[in-house]
């Protein structure tokens, strides 16, 4: 037993009142006069008498009202078990539509499932119908209308999301904490065991919420087409290569016949066999693809349940190398050499040089090309600078690299930032600068291997106030950094492209570190994958050029975005398999293949023990400690005892009023007949 307000019982100090009302009031007699007191002896009359209790019962009555009173104001509670499935609760239906529910009928059977579940609701009992994917799709708010719940089940479609009972969990102790009763979560879905979440602390649940689960369907064997490796653009269609992975899950050895179409033509088959609850690899070599944009497929024949699996999308783009004009006066022929070496070093070549001088550069229309080279300038024709920073704020890019000639300019064209001076290696030491920081997360630098065994004699000192530094020499001075600009980058290479200020050009680093940063120049920024799973994220502006509207169409052709969204969204999440048209903020556009995630294929279950530990995370600590299952968890609740006392109180008044009614009625009575006889 509590008290919510025990401050309210010093009001039982109160109880003094009726005691000095019986005990401590003066004591009154009428005066009798007599002639002479002489012939009366002198006597001392007791007073204990006047100092005894009078109107005993009263008096405790009154004592009684003012000790109720004072508990009633203290607000007295007592604790008592009631277990979760009595009194007010909440009913929450959560039905899974991920992808895996598309096996057979799965989804209708829990939605026949989910009606049975609200035909066994009690009337008034308040429900909660949500649909489980990757995230939790409220259908309705909690309500007593039962044919408002039963009609949300009936309007859910399948998704091509993956489930996570994470999300479930995350949803659940929220909905507890806002609606303050116990919650009865019944889940309908397939208890696909690939839904759980890495850590089980992620699936803890309120003490207030008890789950029931309710499993569709049983574990079957399927096949699918796991995975696709196809590159993001096709320049010669002979030498490109593309693989697939034919996996099973809890499937027996089988052979698969594997097709590869493309914009619904089919152009190579190739038998795999496919070992027991294992992964068979096919390659297809060549892919005659027409230029432009086109819609990949690899398919299996299977006869499992899961059919939505057993092929692949992928999207490819035939182009011709991209153009890269390289800027240069003349006076570094070695640079303009071997970047063209390291540019065209690829098989498979995503891009072609073109080189000029400033002067006929200056002339060129800078938007037909992927990216500018400048090569050690130490002047910029008049203008140039300007259209330079025009085309890097609609989505170009420009790779600057710093020399002799470049030091007497006050700052880096572009980039806008200040040169100090030349750094050369003294004669003490090693006379060389080595690389002693790098970003080996960044898109350049990887597989440079930290540029080791490079040695750089000259680096040009530029001040990073507005850009990132992604490499470091030894001394500190930035070799490599990066500025974006509008929806365009900047990279500046602080040293030369030929041999004389560093031997990077003959180290294995050199080539990768051209080529990377070609195709993260090329595409005007990091180029995003266009072959991606279901709930992953496209991004349609890197910067804020909230002026330019970005624009994506679905599988169905219909535009996705509002115009509100085209103009300032950030990204766009992929919700569903198929091709989607991409228009970035930049005018890049790209064709965008969505597939299921392949962890919705392994349709294996969640074990008994691992839902029994799920179904604990429900219950009180008293119960878990007790070893008692979810069926026999309880919970104890605050009762209030306050109904209790106000109609004690009320009682008690009532006889207070009777019998000090009883008690003064003689007393009045008795004046009036004294009076009389007066």
């Amino acid at each position: 037993m509590g008290f919510l307000s025990p401050w309210f019982l010093a009001g039982l100090a109160a109880v003094g009142l009726p005691l000095w009302i019986h005990l401590l009031k003066k004591h009154k007699t009428d005066p009798r006069f007599f002639p002479s007191l002489m012939l009366f002896e002198k006597r001392e009359t007791s007073s204990v008498k006047h100092r005894r209790l009078d109107h005993i019962l009263l008096f405790i009555l009154r004592t009684a009202m003012i000790v109720l009173l004072a508990l009633l104001f203290a607000n007295p509670f007592i604790n008592r078990t009631v277990a979760p499935g009595q009194g007010n609760h909440m009913t929450l239906v959560a039905v899974d539509n991920s992808f895996s529910m598309r096996a057979g009928n799965k989804l209708q059977q829990a939605k026949d499932e989910a009606q049975s579940v609200l035909n066994g609701v009690k009337p008034g009992t308040k429900v909660q119908v949500i649909a489980l994917g990757s995230q939790v799709q409220t259908l309705t708010q909690p309500t007593s209308d039962l044919s408002e719940a039963r009609a949300a089940v009936n309007s859910i479609q399948p998704s091509d999301g993956r489930s996570s009972y994470g999300e479930l969990a995350r949803y659940t102790r929220t909905l507890a904490e806002s609606v303050k009763t116990p919650i009865e979560m019944d889940l309908v879905s397939d208890l696909q065991k690939t839904s759980m979440p890495p850590g089980f602390a992620d699936l803890r649940l309120d003490q207030s919420t008890t789950l029931v689960t309710h499993q569709i369907g049983q574990p079957s064997a399927n096949y699918t087409v796991e995975n696709v490796v196809a590159p993001r653009r096709v320049y010669d269609p002979k030498h490109v290569r593309l693989q697939a992975v034919i996996a099973g899950f809890d499937a027996p050895g089988a052979k698969k016949t594997v097709t590869l179409l493309l914009n619904g033509k089919s152009l190579q088959t190739k038998t795999v066999d496919v070992p027991e609850n294992g992964r068979a690899q096919v390659e297809f070599l060549g892919l005659d693809a027409p230029y432009g944009f086109s819609r990949g497929e690899v398919k299996i024949d299977s006869s499992d349940a899961l059919a939505a699996d057993d092929h692949f999308l992928f999207a490819v783009e035939r182009t011709d190398p991209r153009k890269v004009l390289f800027v240069d006066d003349g006076r570094k022929p070695l640079g303009q050499l071997y970047f063209r070496v390291a540019l065209d070093a690829s098989p498979d070549a995503a891009f072609s040089m073109e080189a000029n001088h400033p002067e006929q550069a200056a002339g060129q229309q800078l938007s037909h090309f992927a990216m500018v080279v400048l090569n050690d300038l130490g002047s910029m024709p008049p203008g140039f600078e300007d259209s330079l920073k025009k085309y890097v704020s609609g989505g170009g890019s420009v790779l600057i690299a710093l020399g002799p000639a470049s030091a007497a300019m006050p700052r880096v064209p572009v980039l806008d930032e200040s040169i100090q001076a030349s750094s050369y290696a003294g004669r003490e030491g090693e006379r060389f600068f080595t690389v002693s920081e790098i970003d080996t997360g960044h898109p350049v630098m990887r597989s440079v291997e930290r540029f080791d065994g490079v040695k750089f004699y000259q680096a040009i000192k530029v001040t990073p106030a507005k850009s990132k530094v992604l490499a470091r020499l030894n001394d500190g001075t930035p070799l490599v950094l990066e500025r974006q600009i509008g929806e365009g980058k900047v990279l500046v290479f602080a040293s030369t492209f030929d041999k004389l200020a560093n031997d990077l050009p003959l180290h294995a680093a050199w080539v990768p570190f051209v080529q990377q940063s070609a195709a993260y120049l090329g595409g005007g920024g990091p180029e995003q994958p266009v072959n991606l799973a279901v709930d992953s994220y496209v991004e349609l502006r890197s910067g804020d050029a909230k002026g330019s509207a970005a624009e994506v169409l679905g599988p169905d052709g219909k535009r996705l975005l509002t115009l509100e969204e085209a103009a300032n969204a950030k990204n766009f999440a992929v919700r569903s398999e198929g091709f989607f048209e991409l228009k970035a903020a930049s005018g890049r556009q790209s064709l965008i293949a969505a597939h299921a995630d392949r962890r919705e294929s392994d349709l294996a279950v969640i074990p008994k023990e691992t839902l029994d530990l799920w179904k604990a995370t429900g219950e009180s600590d008293q119960n878990a400690g007790g070893g008692q299952g979810s069926g026999d968890q309880s919970d104890r609740k605050p009762w209030g005892l306050w109904p209790i006392l106000l109609l004690l109180l009320l009682l008690v008044a009532l006889a207070e009023s009777v019998v000090a009614n009883g008690y003064l009625r003689p007393q009045v009575e008795e004046e009036k007949t004294k009076r009389k006889a007066a």
